[in-house]
């Protein structure tokens, strides 16, 4: 968190920098990262008992007013440009909200109702949303800003938000396939899917899943457990000796849930011990909380706390090794943020095992 604080910091004190790199030092701020940092500083408040992270919140919620477009979205791309994207505004949608929960605040959900209101009105009649998309291509990992939109239905209660997730969410279970896998995971078609995108798509399916009714919420839940089990799976086995510790998984996958890469994506590794985690801790599986302690372990073998850089001390690369190719010699706030969550659920649930719960 002293390193989200200080990437806080280095962009002004209101958004965070979007990271650090070797090549370029601290970069712009980054519109897509700080809003979904907001439940981060917000968690950490509650289980530090921090007003300082309160503070800051509310300062990176303030910056998102201030950058949004009149028409509800927000911009997308480090630094602040004009064009809003559909992803960057359903994260900030999730830091308003969460932000509406923690004050009760007024301006954070009529913010958050404005950019609803955007996202269902440049969403295709079919779900999906290709229109001021990364790449101009529609993507299954919008299965996020579904969730959000769900949140903003459940808090407003407005009726027109609802629909709108449960379109894109039937939309992205159209191209299941039996394993699990989604189709449209990945930043272009052309290219593999990320673990990082991998676990944005299936976090968006398994938060969903509770808001939406009937057979809708059902698939999306199984879907979601399903691709959880071949990722664990695919984790689990991947050892040079049967009672070693698992290797760090590739950073892509195709849909057989292979990989060969020869360096893996941080991020992706931590956000998928977030989805393992919040499995047990909805069904009580040991297994999920086993995978997910190595993997987040993994990941702490690699948070920079030796260097003498300050700017990166505390920091997690992009890659392992940090020259891979996914965020190559840099820092990017999102695999902080990711952490972050990571070890505030963790050290959750370790102390209800602990109490006897």
């Amino acid at each position: 968190m002293a390193w989200l604080a200080r990437a806080q910091d280095r962009a002004g004190g209101a958004g965070l920098a979007a990271g650090y790199s070797y090549k370029r030092g601290w970069l712009p701020p980054y519109p897509e990262t700080t809003g979904y940092a907001i439940p981060t500083f917000l968690a950490w408040a509650r289980a530090s008992g921090s007003g300082e992270a309160v503070d800051r919140a509310r300062r990176m919620g303030a910056w998102e007013l201030e950058i949004q477009r009149p028409e509800g979205g927000v911009p997308g791309g480090m630094g602040v440009g004009d064009e809003p994207v559909v992803f960057n505004t359903g994260q900030v949608l999730l830091g308003w909200l969460a932000l509406h929960r923690a004050t009760g605040e007024a301006r954070w959900l009529e913010a958050a109702v404005r950019a609803g209101d955007w996202l269902a009105g440049v969403q295709e009649a079919d779900g999906r949303w290709e229109r001021y998309t990364y790449r101009g291509v529609p993507h299954a990992y919008h299965t996020r800003v579904a969730w959000a939109l769900l949140e903003l239905e459940a808090r407003a209660e407005l009726g027109r938000h609802g629909p709108a997730a449960a379109r894109q969410v039937a939309w992205a279970l159209t191209a299941a396939r039996p394993n699990g896998w989604l189709e449209h995971m990945a930043f272009h078609p052309d290219e593999a899917a990320f673990t990082h995108t991998v676990a944005y798509t299936y976090r968006g399916l398994l938060e969903a899943a509770p808001h939406l009714s009937g057979d809708l919420g059902r698939r999306a839940g199984a879907v979601a457990e399903r691709a959880a089990l071949h990722l664990l799976r695919r984790f689990e086995l991947g050892k040079t000796h049967p009672e070693g510790l698992p290797v760090y998984p590739s950073a892509t996958l195709d849909e057989r849930w292979r990989g060969g890469d020869g360096y893996s994506c941080l991020t992706g590794n931590v956000q998928i011990a977030l989805i393992w985690m919040r499995l047990y801790a909805r069904q009580g599986d040991g297994r999920y909380l086993n995978a997910a302690l190595k993997a987040v372990d993994q990941v702490k073998a690699r948070q920079a706390l030796g260097t003498g850089n300050a700017d990166v001390r505390g920091a997690v690369p992009g890659s392992h090794p940090v020259w891979g190719y996914y965020l190559r010699l840099a820092f990017p706030n999102w695999a902080a943020k990711f952490f972050a969550d990571a070890l505030i659920l963790q050290e959750e649930l370790m102390g209800q095992l602990e109490a006897g719960r």
